[in-house]
């Protein structure tokens, strides 16, 4: 919101307090703890596996993702954050991470450095209603693999998901699904989606306003819609079973043969699609039955093949690609806060303040800061440390450190307590020596600081 200067005329800031943007959210201290953690076991799954690190940016031109969302697509149709550059080029915030990657790997030549197999992070934009679970600035962890055309890879895609996700402590009521389905290559493709738009358009009078658009654009969208006029229609719809090419068939039971091997279960669903246009061939989710979620927020990885993805983008050769996406906001929601590893608990350092004798007042003598800054230095080369600082009070004037009977018991009232504390004052500064004081005795203990690591 903007206020007009009655003078001038130039154009201030409200002075009331900024919120976040509707849809997005601030992560302090567990909260984001929960995505570090996630996004660590994510990232150490993946490099197992042979996967390096990739950035994208978040902003980039529009084309990018209309070229290869598909046009008829919800992303693009009404869930983009589009903004014209000073030139009036359109700008898109990214909204997911596939074909940024791709983008990627075409603008740096990577085309003939094959294969890639890159895993990212970060944040994704989607202007969508915000609900639980799925926010307009959303997180999320991804792989990519491009340039192995062998069904194997499909495999170790899957495999990668469905370990990182198992590695979670996620509690015993979360129960993770694996569903798969296939597609078909480009040509059993076609011929799936011109038996859906037969089968559909006897029941055209009869779908939703989206489904009949997608019946014009593309009738696969129809088999994922959520509307409940289409839900009863959508069941009785061909199956891509029936068009499947024999070399189509021959990829799908690899990737299931494999999976059995693997101990991995899995249940293939035939009513599954994923809704980008770039996918073909194998393409799965991962669900969880949580309470935390509820069952239009059950899934929390997806992924697919998207053979040729770079060559829509101007790429030289048609590669073979496959990945996944996961959302870290809903695992985070199935994250309980002790599940979380927390540091060790940085040790305070804690000053003691005089009081004057004119003015009966506290104040820190600038001597005892310095030696209080050099003394949490000293301890930091064994474990973490701070000074405990003075901060202002609510007027917005100076305040001094509090009496040493007041500190304490702050200190124990925060998450994670401290175990040991170390008290500075003039006395300890004129000895070169520190008090420790363990807080579940309550003993104190003075010792010199170049000891101070016998006591920690």
């Amino acid at each position: 919101m903007f206020s007009r200067h009655a003078c001038c005329g130039c154009r201030l800031y409200s002075t009331k307090a900024p919120r976040p943007v509707r849809g997005m959210a601030d992560r302090i201290g567990i909260a984001e703890r929960k995505y570090q953690f996630i996004k660590s076991i994510a990232q150490k799954t993946a490099e197992k596996y042979g996967y390096e690190p990739i950035h994208t940016p978040t902003l980039e031109y529009s084309s990018v993702f209309e070229r290869t969302l598909g046009s008829d697509s919800d992303v693009v149709g009404k869930e983009l954050y589009k903004l014209p550059d000073s030139r009036n080029q359109w700008m898109t915030m990214r909204p997911e991470g596939t074909a940024a990657v791709a983008r990627a790997l075409v603008t740096n030549q990577l085309e003939f450095t094959l294969p890639q197999k890159l895993y990212y992070s970060g944040p994704m934009y989607r202007h969508e209603r915000p609900q639980r679970g799925r926010l307009r600035q959303f997180e999320q962890f991804g792989i990519e693999s491009m340039g192995i055309p062998h069904p194997a890879i499909d495999v170790e895609s899957i495999l990668i998901g469905w370990r990182f996700l198992n590695q979670l402590p996620l509690g015993s009521n979360a129960k993770l699904e694996l569903h798969m389905n296939t597609l078909g290559d480009a040509e059993s493709r076609s011929s799936y989606r011109k038996a859906l738009k037969t089968y559909f358009e006897h029941y055209r009078d009869k779908l939703s306003p989206d489904s009949q658009r997608r019946l014009d654009t593309n009738p696969l969208r129809i088999l994922d819609s959520k509307s409940e006029q289409d839900i009863s229609i959508v069941s009785n719809a061909p199956i891509a079973d029936e068009y499947l090419l024999p070399e189509a068939s021959k990829h799908f039971e690899f990737v299931q043969t494999a999976l059995k091997d693997l101990d991995i279960p899995f249940t293939h669903n035939r009513r599954l699609v994923r809704g980008l246009d770039y996918y073909q061939h194998t393409v799965w989710e991962v669900t969880c039955a949580s309470s935390e979620l509820g069952a239009s927020q059950a899934t929390v990885l997806a992924g697919g093949r998207y053979d040729g993805l770079t060559s829509v983008l101007g790429g030289k050769r048609v590669l073979p690609g496959v990945g996944w996406g996961s959302g870290i906001d809903r695992l985070a929601l199935l994250l309980a806060d002790n599940k979380v590893p927390i540091p060790v608990t940085p040790v305070p350092v804690v000053i003691i303040p005089e009081t004057s004798s004119e003015t009966r007042s506290r104040y820190v003598d600038d001597r005892v800061y310095s030696f209080a800054i050099r003394v949490a230095e000293t301890i930091r080369r064994y474990r973490s440390a701070y000074v405990v600082h003075g901060s202002i009070l609510n007027d917005g004037t100076a305040a001094s450190h509090p009496p040493i009977d007041k500190q304490l018991p702050n200190l124990l009232s925060k998450e994670p307590q401290p175990s040991r504390v170390v008290i500075v004052g003039s006395e300890e500064m004129l000895k070169s020596g520190v008090t420790v004081r363990n807080m579940s005795t309550r003993r104190q203990q003075f010792v010199k600081l170049d000891s101070i690591q016998d006591l920690l």
